[in-house]
């Protein structure tokens, strides 16, 4: 009951005033070489000539296709370029950039993961952290700042959020993660990443003629939802998502507990008409979860 209670508080504290976790394990690569701004922009979705250093921004790597190889977060250290990746990419970030080097000149390095803090929302621009050098960049959909540790620890850490806490906040924030939502068979606009991984008014780049085909012309057929239950039940990754006739439509992709409400929240890829009438399967009991589904973020 204390740790539930405590999870609770982090959760309503963080929603209002913001907070700072650990950043979990990430996979870093740096381009250097004077081609590395030719070259990188020419591969990512956003205009890197518009980086600043001491920013990070979001940005995906496609395939001809329009199909995601990766999502990104690149900063600019000087003419050298850092991208930031799930570890789940480590086997296939590296190839999938090396395929399109002929004969730029570019090398790229791993990085050691230097341990990290995030901070976000209004914690972010409090003093002491908002004076120490730092990377500004969104990580849970609100401006925040990257402190690495013993930076951190020089302005005395503030309190660091449980990693519960921060999924459910994700979750509830409806930011896609590598491994649940996200595969290697997901068109950005699905998962909503057209609204902050992309700029439409740059040059080319591979996956770009799918990507604008869908803005101008088409739209996709599922989208991200972000959905919810009534208190007291609980939802899984991996349950069936039905319709109101008891059709398949999907399965959660990510679940969590929201524990100042005492409601389930979780993430799926649904169809985009998909009704209101909807309840989460469990294997095991059979028994249906009603869901609710959460009003779109504002683009």
């Amino acid at each position: 009951m204390a740790e539930t209670e405590e999870l609770a508080r982090q959760l309503a504290g963080a929603r209002s005033g913001g907070g700072a976790f650990a950043i979990p394990p990430r996979l870093l690569l740096r381009l250097s070489g004077a081609d590395a701004l030719r070259y990188l922009n020419g591969q990512v979705t956003r205009d890197l000539g518009r980086l600043r250093e001491g920013e990070a921004v979001a940005c995906c790597l496609l395939t001809p296709k329009g199909k995601l190889c990766a999502t990104l977060l690149v900063r600019r250290e000087g003419e050298d370029f850092v991208l930031e990746a799930d570890c789940f990419l480590e086997e296939i970030l590296l190839p999938r950039l090396e395929r399109y080097l002929v004969a730029d000149d570019v090398v790229i390095t791993a990085e050691a993961d230097p341990s990290g803090v995030h901070l976000f929302g209004p914690l972010a621009a409090e003093e002491p952290w908002s004076q120490l050098p730092g990377i500004s960049v969104e990580r849970l959909g609100v401006p925040g700042r990257d402190l690495e540790l013993s930076v951190a620890a020089s302005g005395i850490l503030p309190p660091l959020l449980d990693q519960l806490v921060v999924e459910t906040l994700r979750i509830e924030r409806g930011i896609p993660r590598w491994g649940r939502e996200l595969t290697g068979e997901i068109l950005p606009p699905e998962a909503l990443l057209d609204r902050t991984h992309i700029d439409y008014d740059r040059g080319c780049y591979p996956g770009q003629e799918t990507i604008s085909r869908l803005r101008s012309i088409g739209r996709v057929n599922r989208i991200l939802r972000r959905l919810s239950a009534p208190r007291g039940s609980s939802l899984r990754s991996g349950m069936e998502v039905l319709d109101g006739r008891g059709e398949p439509l999907g399965t959660l992709s990510s679940a969590a507990m929201a524990w100042d409400t005492g409601c389930p929240v979780a993430l799926a890829l649904l169809p985009r008409e998909t009704s209101e009438s909807l309840s989460a399967l469990d294997p095991l009991t059979g028994g249906k979860t009603p869901l609710s589904i959460a009003a779109e973020p504002t683009p």
